[in-house]
């Protein structure tokens, strides 16, 4: 009798449904068929599946560590866990139909492979089969299997019965799970997953996992005897499990799994109201700006503890509520969709989009065509003729992404991470989160490093939470555990009040290494502390200022729009026996110029920053009280809403303070801030003189020609006393006088009226 030795499967988890399939993809011949089962999960435990399910389901924040995930890894939002404990749960235990059964839309969730030996995402699944079984002495029935990896190290099968030749799509439909070698990554509905999850961790004491910890006061109102007054087993959620059998180890094309999640949450969300803009810039694969965006923020989060500078990917803001641009994160100081702007405008401009101190003009969403960017990047040479002929913004293989993305990193991208880097205001605010964070992990504060440190918009969720709460209790929402829900919410409002002090803290520190250049910091200290009002200047700073679209872009696409006009010079002789400008040297001189003026070394020169964007300081030897004026650059320069396409404004603002060395760039330079100038007096000019006629009820013909030296010199003493404070020379009379005759006054203030500017602005 021959011994029959049977490989046992690895395969531990077991679900029963109906399967289906769908596309995703660029909606080609190259998309590719996602293969699901269509199942439930519930709190039902007599089945042993749905325990093991839950147990298997979690958001990524809990499955993968966020420091270990490339940034091309980072699929999705940050949980609204005060949406999910005010609204979701309730829902499923709401007392007046407690014996109703629920429903949700279904959760949507990736079956992804992870790494042998690590918890990090594969891009691909062990080799995939499909074979015929007969029936044998555990299946009454033929079956069609698709399985991944051999018996005994599967990711996952598929099992199908058969019945008249044709496998059914219902009734028995097997997928059978290894949950070792696999991770459960929730696509879409991750909300409504965690209501249920947030319940049954309640009920099985599953909260002290360091990943999840963090999370477990926004759920503790909803306490164990409080949930098991109603009927669990009536809850049941329809879960979609997906998997993408064509991505196994033989796959030749551009996707990968990481790609595949994305692509079907994006499917399912692009239209979505609650997705914000910037999650869909973010994870957008058929927008090659999107993908250069990806590759900046790559190495921005491949910057740690070793980094010679204090920049980190938790300076940027990823996530942000709505479509506006102001940064909302404390410990960021930029955000998607100012990197995003950056990127559009430096690859798809086309040479005029930018002129003297008008706003940006054009259309950037609808350009498709990458000639420019192809130019710049000589992605001629890169890609080959025909490659480059044929390829679109929206339509792009991975090879050609790749090459393209390795040349912008360096002519391009670089400069982004420079200026977010050696910009010293910026580079001190990224300083001071580091040191408050280094302040977090002493304390071993376990919530508040999470809320201001390791999500983003968290900080948004907590406190729309302790909101809900304080409301519900005050209704009188709950009727038992009323002394632990109180308890719940006095914890809530301790955590607050130390979010407040950490906040006022970075605040502090920032304004602290903001003003450590000065040579006498009386001014800014009250004993050994910062006073209040330097702190409130500096913050105004950051706000109004360092951290808009608006500004970060005029220094960066600034100084690449000028350094390109310059090589295009020099390419074609104009400048004899200038050698060729070297990009970082021109840069690195370019960010000295501006720090000299932007983190000042004396008193004297502090007040003048101050006087540029303030006001004009009231008080001999002090920062405030400060008293509006009239030589602002927002009164001389600009006197209406900064919006991003208004970042010329801000260009010319610098190269005010700009003098660089190499011939050729110089003389741009200084053409482009004599432009700039006349067109600013030009407008500054129409202004007064409106004012003037208005008051004393005039027209413009009528003025006599004192009335007009009288408006002209009203123009001309604010603005010399703007360039004053910028330490620049002033105004030359005549050709100031020439400006106001022949410059239209509407150069400098034309809106662009594009329909999507109104969501683009940097101040509320």
């Amino acid at each position: 009798m021959s011994l029959r030795l049977r490989t046992e499967t690895a395969l531990d988890l077991t679900l029963q449904g109906t399967v289906g399939s769908f596309g995703v993809g660029r909606g080609d011949d190259r998309s590719l068929r996602v293969k699901y089962l269509l199942t439930h999960v519930g709190l039902n435990f007599s089945s042993a599946s749905n325990d093991k399910l839950l147990t298997a389901l979690a958001p990524v924040r809990e499955i993968f560590d966020f420091k270990s995930l490339d940034f091309d890894e980072i699929m999705q939002r940050d949980i609204d866990d005060a949406r999910v404990s005010a609204e979701l749960v309730p829902y499923l235990l709401d007392e007046s139909s407690k014996d109703m059964i629920k429903l949700f839309p279904p959760i949507v969730v990736v079956v992804m492979p992870i790494q042998q030996g690590r918890v990090q995402p594969d891009n691909f699944y062990p080799e995939v089969v499909e074979e015929k079984l007969a029936p044998d002495s555990d299946h009454d029935h033929s079956r069609l299997v698709i399985r991944s990896g051999a018996i005994g190290n599967e990711v996952f099968q598929f099992e199908q019965p058969i019945i008249d030749d044709q496998p059914l799509a219902h009734d028995l439909v097997r997928l059978r799970l290894n949950t070792h070698r696999t991770r459960l990554i929730i696509v879409d509905g991750q909300h409504r997953a965690m209501a249920l999850l947030a319940i049954y961790r309640n009920l099985k004491d599953q909260w002290s996992d360091e990943r999840r910890a963090p999370f477990k006061e926004y759920y503790s109102a909803w306490t164990k005897s409080y949930i098991e007054r109603f009927n669990l087993t009536d809850i049941n959620l329809p879960v979609l499990l997906c998997t993408v059998p064509e991505l196994d180890e033989k796959y030749g094309g551009d996707f990968d799994m990481k790609r595949a999640a994305r692509s079907i949450f994006l499917t399912l969300n692009k239209t979505a109201r609650q997705v914000s803009d910037s999650r869909n810039k973010l994870l957008d694969d058929n927008d090659l700006i999107s993908a250069l965006m990806r590759r900046t923020l790559s190495h921005i989060k491949a910057k740690d503890e070793r980094s010679s500078r204090a920049l980190r990917i938790v300076n940027v803001e990823l996530d942000q509520d709505g479509s506006r641009q102001r940064i909302q994160t404390p410990v960021a100081i930029t955000g998607v969709p100012h990197i995003y702007y950056m990127i559009e405008h430096m690859m798809l401009d086309n040479g005029e989009s930018v002129k003297g101190v008008k706003p940006r003009s054009g259309t950037f969403y609808n350009r498709t065509r990458l000639d420019d960017m192809l130019t710049r990047l000589e992605g001629r040479d890169l890609l080959g003729a025909a490659t480059a002929d044929a390829i679109r913004r929206n339509l792009f293989s991975s090879d050609a992404a790749e090459k393209l993305g390795q040349a912008f990193d360096k002519l391009y991208g670089a400069y982004i991470i420079g200026m977010l880097e050696k910009f010293e205001p910026i580079n001190r605010h990224n300083e001071a989160v580091i040191e408050i964070g280094e302040q977090l992990e002493r304390e071993h504060d376990r919530q508040l490093k999470p809320i201001l440190l390791e999500g983003q918009g968290i900080g948004r969720v907590f406190e729309a939470h302790r909101t809900n709460l304080r409301q519900k209790l005050q209704s009188g929402y709950f009727r038992t555990d009323v002394p632990e829900i109180e308890a719940s919410a006095r914890r809530l409002d301790a955590t607050a009040a130390r979010i407040t002090d950490a906040v006022a803290r970075l605040h502090e520190e920032r304004a602290s290494r903001f003003f450590n250049n000065l040579n006498d910091k009386r001014v800014i200290r009250d004993g050994d502390d910062i006073e209040q009002k330097a702190v409130d200047l500096c913050n105004r700073m950051y706000d109004d200022i360092f951290s808009t679209v608006a500004f970060q872009t005029a220094i960066v696409c600034g100084f690449l729009g000028l350094v390109e006009k310059a090589e295009l010079r020099l390419k074609r002789g104009e400048f004899s026996g200038a050698g060729d400008i070297i990009r970082n040297d021109a840069f690195d001189e370019y960010i000295g110029q501006l720090n000299g003026f932007f983190v000042p070394r004396t008193v004297a020169k502090l007040k003048n920053l101050i006087r540029v964007f303030r006001g004009e300081p009231t008080e001999e030897g002090q920062l405030a009280p400060i008293r509006p004026s009239t030589h602002t650059f927002r009164e001389v320069v600009f006197r209406a809403e900064m919006q991003p396409d208004q970042w010329p404004k801000y260009r010319y603002l610098l190269l005010e303070l700009w003098r660089p060395a190499h011939m050729a760039l110089a003389a741009v330079v200084n053409e482009e801030r004599a432009e700039c100038r006349r067109e600013v007096f030009s407008a500054l000019h129409d202004h007064y003189e409106t004012s003037y006629c208005k008051n004393f009820a005039k027209l413009k013909d009528e003025l006599t020609s004192g009335e007009r030296k009288e408006v002209f010199e009203q123009t001309l003493a604010p603005y010399n006393e703007l360039l004053r404070n910028l330490g620049a020379e002033p105004l030359n009379r005549d050709a100031m006088h020439e400006a106001f005759s022949k410059v239209p006054a509407t150069a400098a203030t034309d809106l662009n009226t594009d329909s999507d500017l109104a969501e683009l602005d940097d101040e509320p």
